[in-house]
């Protein structure tokens, strides 16, 4: 049953704060969700209403990178995408690239095409562009960032005292992007992509980029080692992470499931508008060390559901994800929960990774299923894809004419 929020009674507020109150209301109907009895957020668990639920914050994300989009995809689709016929998965052949700034526009935009909106990541940052060298098609990306601090299952599944995490999280990265694009992912591309993780690249460059840094806030010098990484599955059950173990090396272990909180489904076309609502309210929210400007949105969010006397409960979309972990060593719980000094490192080459996931999952499913052939790669096109969007809504065509000058 649908509950009714009372209005902002006895508390002094104007007319925009009143409609900005309802607007978020009536963004949150029209993207599917309901508010129960006991004033919660309720969604169908099917898949297609949780897609649904994340279309107005991807279309955000594309929206404001429009003018990049019609600048730049052109010329990448004809760089890095390529058509189905022209794959040979036995000779697939990936090379992690790091993002920089002559690669950071293709990074971004296949990022574009994730069906859920991704952030920028948290903290530090190490971020790939998975080519193929055979033929220099982009396979996929992966973007590790700092994970969130406290993860009860997570947490859980080390063994973790609050002592011992606050001492080894950073020795932790979550992958908050990762997976791979047509025509490979239609051949398991993306269990290729995740497997990679185990790559000692990875945790090399870890290691040449934050080893002997200083932390800001205790001072400690950092020993470099990455132990875990973490993700989760874009809706409910995952697919791609699902019976991930290498030969000799790590497995994708199932770590439980988030919580289901975040600001996706707050973050519509308002969001700036409650940015300003706050942000005297949140300057002293944060460590003064951590440098200027809003922290996260977390705190923007929740600082303005209090102004606008909205439950908090708000911050709960009850959307769960399932949770990943992927030890890169022998002993990487041990090590992680302090009760050893050493990660015990697989010794595994991306050679060896590549060539078992490649035999075990993405030959035999290219014999399988020859649909992979039939894709062209245009069909990867934001644009055109998007035209088809503005096909159907003639008010948001109008308003992409006056904003953009785009033109179908």
């Amino acid at each position: 049953m649908e509950k009714e929020i009372s209005p902002l009674d006895g508390q002094s507020y104007d007319q925009d704060s009143e409609g900005l109150r309802r607007r978020i209301l009536a963004h949150l109907t029209h993207i599917g969700f309901t508010i129960t009895d006991e004033g919660k957020l309720s969604l169908p668990e099917e898949k297609s209403y949780v897609r649904n639920a994340h279309k107005t914050a991807v279309n955000i994300a594309i929206e404001k990178n429009w003018e990049k989009i019609q600048k730049y995809e052109p010329k990448l689709i004809d760089k890095y995408v390529i058509d189905g016929r022209d794959l040979e998965v036995a000779n697939i052949e990936p090379e992690l690239i790091q993002v920089d700034k002559k690669n950071t526009n293709l990074f971004n935009w296949v990022k574009l095409h994730w069906s859920i909106p991704i952030s920028a990541g948290y903290g530090r940052r190490l971020r790939y562009i998975v080519m193929d060298k055979t033929n220099g098609a982009v396979i996929g990306i992966i973007g590790l960032a700092d994970p969130v601090f406290a993860i009860k299952d997570r947490d859980n599944l080390i063994g973790w005292t609050r002592e011992a995490r606050g001492e080894r999280l950073r020795n932790v990265m979550d992958a908050f992007v990762l997976g791979s694009i047509p025509p490979y992912s239609s051949v398991l591309g993306g269990k290729l992509i995740a497997s990679l993780l185990a790559s000692p690249i990875i945790r090399r460059d870890f290691a040449k980029k934050y080893k002997g840094k200083r932390a800001l806030i205790s001072g400690r010098i950092f020993d470099g080692e990455l132990a875990l990484i973490t993700t989760a599955s874009a809706f409910g059950k995952s697919s791609v992470y699902d019976r991930i173990k290498i030969s000799r090396g790590p497995e994708m272990i199932h770590a439980g499931w988030s919580s289901g909180s975040g600001e996706f489904h707050l973050f519509s076309d308002f969001y700036n508008e409650l940015t300003s609502l706050v942000r005297e309210d949140i300057k002293g929210r944060k460590n003064p060390l951590w440098g200027s400007g809003v922290r996260n949105k977390r705190v923007v969010i929740s600082a303005a559901l209090d102004k606008l006397n909205l439950p908090r409960e708000l911050l709960y979309h009850n959307i769960k994800r399932e949770l990943f972990a992927m030890p890169l060593g022998h002993s990487s719980f041990e090590f992680l929960r302090g009760d050893s000094n050493i990660v015990g490192y697989y010794d595994i080459s991306q050679h060896e990774i590549v060539d078992f996931i490649k035999n075990r999952w993405m030959i035999p499913r290219s014999i399988r299923d020859e649909r992979y052939l039939n894709f062209k790669r245009d069909q990867y096109s934001i644009i055109k894809n998007y035209d088809r969007i503005l096909d159907k809504d003639e008010g948001k065509k109008a308003d992409y004419g006056e904003k953009y000058g785009y033109r179908i």
